[in-house]
């Protein structure tokens, strides 16, 4: 009897020993998992205060420990996201996509590649996403990112889809909102952008590009205010940031353009005879977020066939006050003093925009021109008052149509009427732009004059192509500091049979936000050698 107890207490006492060990073996993996969890929310809290080196710095110390620990890896993930560190989040999703198939670190894969401007991969992996569940969500930023990637009327296409799956009105709104910012009806895209925020204050996507269509429309203070409410709620977002900064620049900061130009032109037949250089300074001062003034001086030196060692100095005084979406209004006052025996010339005139319905902008102008082609006018200072209406309506993104008339009386008692009109189509959209252009105008003067070229029932049509590349590390934005080439080449035909070429060149680049520099250049011939000129421009503009 007392053995058989004796035995059963050692049993007891086994079993007691195993379970205190089993609980202590519990305790210490509760504790480690407890103590991952704050190193994984201290590192966090790091992110949040900006001290990314000590949250980097857990993230790989768990993980380093605990190789397996794919939570720590899907937050290092996250963090590299965050910090714009795409080709490392990429390399950490996809290692923790081979450990656990998982929906959402899917759909974070495919935020970041779209982020990095690997569409291919992303639509290839919302695609992946789309089939295994319908996925609102996923579908909604498929959408985004084909109108990131210019495939408008497949993004709009892919809105709708989910719009008709789903019926989230948000989502119908967000669609008219893209389509008319697309179309450039500025005033509608602002509208639904606005309607779209109220109801959903964390769409960023929305308030980007609202943010875009102020900043395009020199909108200065809606513009600040729509950037500093995405960085209110997304403080790393760079495009906000960036565009924030340029926004300042141009609205609040003084800036100066300085560069040189050179102009020759020559033709017996349409009595051109110009030789040009002139030095130029341009001070632009913002008087308030619609208001700026403008100081321009330039130094220019002439050179006629019979007479030569003309030096100019040119005075000019502009003022521009915008009231975007819906009118601009711009005026300037110019005076002219020469070093020889010509008495001061004295220039003007202002422009009024408006926008009309949504669809386009009209412009009606008035400018007194002096007339420069040969020794002649300059010495006679002879000069056109030129009135002019321009239409420019949009049509769609790629099409868009001008048309415009101009009455010019001349100082001599001669007047002229030309009509024209002009259709621009974009075979390809930015980054890599190509433009043809057709124009048609038409040429009728009272009286044929020879001091100055003024033909009767004189026509010519042109076709233009012009292709720009930017070869911007991040996308195209407004804020974004631009680095773009343009080639360009126009054949013009007119009613005499003349045939004109026409080769240009430029060369944009934004140093930085504050420093540009901008050289263009041209050359023109035409057949039997009836006219040819060539220019070249070169600007650096800083801001203060």
């Amino acid at each position: 009897m007392n053995k058989r107890r004796a035995g059963s207490h050692k049993k007891e006492i086994f079993i007691l020993v195993i379970l205190c060990i089993l609980i202590s073996f519990a305790l210490a993996w509760a504790a480690d998992i407890e103590t991952k969890e704050i190193k994984r929310s201290l590192a966090e809290a790091y992110v949040a205060s900006g001290d990314y080196a000590q949250a980097e710095k857990i993230l790989k110390g768990l993980i380093k420990n605990d190789p397996r620990n794919l939570e720590a890896k899907i937050s290092l993930a996250d963090f590299f996201a965050y910090k714009h560190e795409f080709d490392k989040a990429v390399i950490l999703y996809k290692e923790i996509l081979n450990a656990k198939k998982d929906l959402e670190i899917k759909k974070k894969l495919a935020d970041v590649l779209s982020w990095d401007k690997r569409y291919a991969e992303s639509l290839e992996l919302y695609d992946e996403i789309l089939k295994e569940k319908e996925d609102v969500g996923a579908g909604l930023q498929k959408a985004r990112v084909l109108g990131w990637e210019r495939r408008y009327a497949e993004s709009l296409k892919e809105y709708h889809r989910i719009y008709e799956a789903s019926r989230n009105e948000l989502i119908g709104l967000e669609m008219k909102a893209k389509e008319a910012y697309w179309n450039n009806r500025v005033k509608s895209a602002a509208s639904h952008y606005n309607e779209l925020i109220k109801n959903d204050p964390a769409n960023l996507e929305a308030m980007f590009d609202l943010s875009q269509t102020y900043a395009y429309q020199s909108m200065w203070k809606d513009a600040l205010q729509a950037y500093q409410r995405i960085l209110d709620i997304s403080p790393t977002h760079f495009r906000a940031k960036e565009g924030l900064k340029k926004a300042k620049l141009i609205s609040e900061h003084c800036s100066l353009k300085s560069g040189y130009e050179f102009f020759e032109a020559d033709s017996t037949g349409r009595d051109q005879d110009i030789r040009r250089s002139s030095f130029f300074n341009e001070f632009n001062y913002p008087l308030n977020y619609n208001l700026s003034l403008s100081a321009v001086y330039r130094l220019t030196y002439r050179s006629f066939a019979d007479f030569s060692g003309l030096l100019e100095n040119e005075w000019r005084i502009k003022a521009s006050y915008i009231n975007n979406p819906d009118w601009r209004l711009d005026g300037f006052y110019d005076f002219i003093v020469y070093n020889r025996d010509i008495n001061t010339m004295h220039t003007f005139g202002a422009s009024y925009n408006f926008r009309i319905f949504d669809y386009g902008i009209s412009n009606f102008s008035y400018e007194r021109e002096r007339l420069e082609n040969n020794s002649t006018v300059i010495r006679g200072r002879f000069y056109s008052d030129n009135y002019k209406e321009r239409l420019d309506m949009e049509i769609n993104k790629r099409l868009k149509l001008g048309m415009d008339y101009l009455f010019a009386s001349y100082s001599d008692g001669n007047y002229k009427l030309e009509p024209g009109m002009d259709l621009l189509y974009y075979f390809s959209l930015d980054p890599k732009r190509l433009t043809v252009k057709y124009r048609y105008f038409y040429n009728n003067f009272d009286k044929k004059v020879s001091d100055y070229f003024s033909p009767k029932g004189f026509s010519t049509n042109s076709l233009a192509f012009n292709w720009r590349h930017f070869l911007n590390k991040e996308e195209i934005f407004f804020g974004a500091d631009d680095l773009y080439y343009g080639l360009g080449y126009e054949i013009t035909v007119d009613s005499k049979n003349v045939v004109g070429n026409k080769f240009s060149a430029e060369l944009n680049w934004d140093i930085s936000k504050s420093l540009n520099i901008n050289i263009k250049g041209s050359v023109v011939k035409s057949s039997s050698n009836v006219y040819k000129d060539k220019n070249i421009i070169t600007a650096v503009k800083y801001y203060f």
